[in-house]
């Protein structure tokens, strides 16, 4: 809640209560003393009816998907009823407009509620950054009717956003982990060796000559050529050390670092479900969790989860993922790649690092 003062209503007041204190100071009588009170009464009377006005006042906001994707426009309804006695003049709604676009709602626009009345505000509607974070309407801010000072206020029901992140392909250009390090483990379902393997299969159309197994189609009476063994994979791990910071301490900064968080690690989990690659991500969602993506399926699970899945249950949860991270970076395991993902960097390309 903050209160701003208005200057020239405030000294207006003054010289009015000047003007009455001195008025019934000289001649007394009940006029005299009922212009003062009345002016005294000014203040406490227009906060009570603020007071009452807010308590009445409902305000309920919705968006026309359940989940919606960074930079995507959708549907905002926003609808004020006034359910008191007492109507309500001129009152002003400020936005989320550090976080969210509203094209067809203005920051500071005005809204006037007869007794019982309803109104409706629409716009479309578009998140800037990845995450789960409060949008549309935040403040409303009601002004004494002699404009003395006004009470802005945060409004009773706020409305939460899930913003998924969007699909990049940032990670194939910095993440080529087949020339990172060595491969062994698992096997690519897609990818194969250039080089012909041991198994065979019938000779085909526009297959090279080069790739003819002649013992193999002279025991058989028939052609048969070698075809390449499945494109050997290493174990691949990513670790992402999301930061912990409370609900209400999540500023824009918080946002944009978020965002930039979500939309590369989904960006890896692509890289990899795209070629239908294992790939175990460790994250925290509440408890630390692990879940493996294989497929495009299992891609798009993972996908629906992390956009409000990030967050942490307990201290012990925190200082555990800070544990494995300490540990991955340390270690050089046989056969297993590590990627960590740094939410809190400390520099613009400081924030993945490859173990393994």
């Amino acid at each position: 809640m903050k209160i701003k003062i208005h200057r020239v209503g405030l000294i207006l007041y003054l010289i009015e209560l000047g003007g009455s204190l001195t008025f019934s100071s000289f001649y007394g009588g009940p006029v005299s003393y009922a212009l003062l009170y009345g002016v005294l009464l000014i203040i406490p009377i227009s906060i009570i009816y603020i007071v009452v006005n807010y308590h009445f006042l409902r305000i309920y906001q919705e968006i026309e998907v359940h989940k919606l994707t960074k930079g995507e426009e959708h549907r905002f309804r926003a609808s004020f009823d006034n359910a008191g006695i007492l109507p309500i003049h001129r009152m002003k709604i400020f936005l989320y407009s550090d976080r969210c676009n509203l094209f067809d709602i203005a920051d500071g626009q005005e809204i006037s509620l007869s007794i019982f009345e309803k109104k409706e505000l629409t716009s479309i509607i578009s998140c800037r950054y990845a995450g789960a974070y409060y949008v549309g309407i935040e403040k409303v801010a009601f002004t004494d009717p002699f404009g003395i000072f006004t009470l802005q206020i945060d409004i009773p029901y706020s409305f939460r956003a899930i913003v998924s992140p969007r699909i990049t392909h940032d990670a194939d250009r910095i993440l080529d982990i087949e020339n990172i390090v060595n491969n062994s483990g698992f096997k690519s379902d897609r990818l194969y060796e250039d080089i012909p393997g041991s198994d065979v299969r019938p000779y085909q159309k526009g297959d090279s000559y080069r790739q003819i197994n002649w013992k193999v189609s002279a025991r058989l009476n028939d052609l048969y050529v070698r075809i390449p063994d499945r494109m050997e994979k290493r174990t691949v791990s990513i670790l992402m050390q999301a930061v912990d910071v409370k609900e209400i301490d999540q500023d824009i900064e918080f946002l944009k670092q978020r965002d930039q968080f979500l939309e590369f690690a989904v960006s890896i989990a692509w890289h990899f479900g795209e070629q239908m690659v294992p790939v175990k991500i460790i994250y925290p969602s509440g408890k630390i969790t692990e879940y493996v993506v294989d497929s495009y399926d299992s891609f798009l699970e993972f996908y629906n989860l992390v956009a409000d899945g990030i967050f942490y249950s307990s201290d012990e949860d925190y200082n555990k993922l800070q544990s494995m991270t300490l540990e991955a970076a340390s270690n050089d395991r046989a056969g297993e790649t590590c990627i960590i993902i740094r939410e809190d960097r400390c520099k613009e390309d400081d924030y993945y690092l490859v173990c393994g």
